[in-house]
């Protein structure tokens, strides 16, 4: 068993610097005073001091009210070109899309899966040829179908992409699978 003489002996030099005194009178009092000042919240006052702000926010709803009343003057020229700027909105996105796909496709470019990413990239011109006639055809005539078929143009190339990307993952694994050794 160890010898407890060392710890009797340490605590005993450390009792003359314990703090053994009794506090004030009143010490105890003083101190929940101070903690429940610090947990009350201070009360705001209900002067407010930034009146004219809420004159000018009054203001701006009146000029917004104003400007949309007088906007509804103006829908029939918005109303054609409010389509063309959410198409091409929209087609700046999905090109994103099929952008980061062909890099990503770009990446896995080697022997094994040259022929793979050529043919999918000759699919890709030529979609992309017929969204350029799509987009003639919506300048000249402005109908929902050619927006659909846009729309169906994109997917088409971005499930293009997603297919070769599998392919050439198959095509991986399969390389994998040969090049490793049987075990029994």
């Amino acid at each position: 068993m160890p010898d407890n003489s060392n710890i009797k002996h340490l605590l005993n030099n450390q009792a003359k610097k314990f703090d053994i005194e009794v506090p004030n009178s009143g010490h105890k009092a003083r101190f929940i005073e101070k903690l429940a000042k610090k947990n009350t919240p201070e009360k705001k006052s209900n002067n407010n001091n930034y009146w004219y702000l809420n004159i000018a926010a009054a203001f701006i709803i009146c000029i917004g009210s104003f400007s949309i009343y007088n906007s509804k003057n103006n829908t029939e020229t918005s109303a054609v070109e409010n389509p063309f700027i959410d198409i091409s909105n929209a087609q700046f996105h999905l090109e994103g899309i099929v952008k980061r796909e062909l890099v990503k496709l770009e990446l896995e470019r080697n022997t094994t899966t040259e022929n793979i990413i050529d043919g999918a990239l000759s699919q890709l011109e030529f979609l992309e040829q017929e969204q350029h006639k799509l987009e003639g055809q919506l300048k000249v005539n402005y109908d929902k179908r050619i927006i659909k078929a846009l729309v169906d143009n994109f997917q088409y190339r971005i499930q293009l992409l997603e297919n070769v990307m599998q392919q050439i993952e198959i095509t991986k694994e399969i390389k994998i699978e040969n090049y490793e050794p049987n075990v029994i």
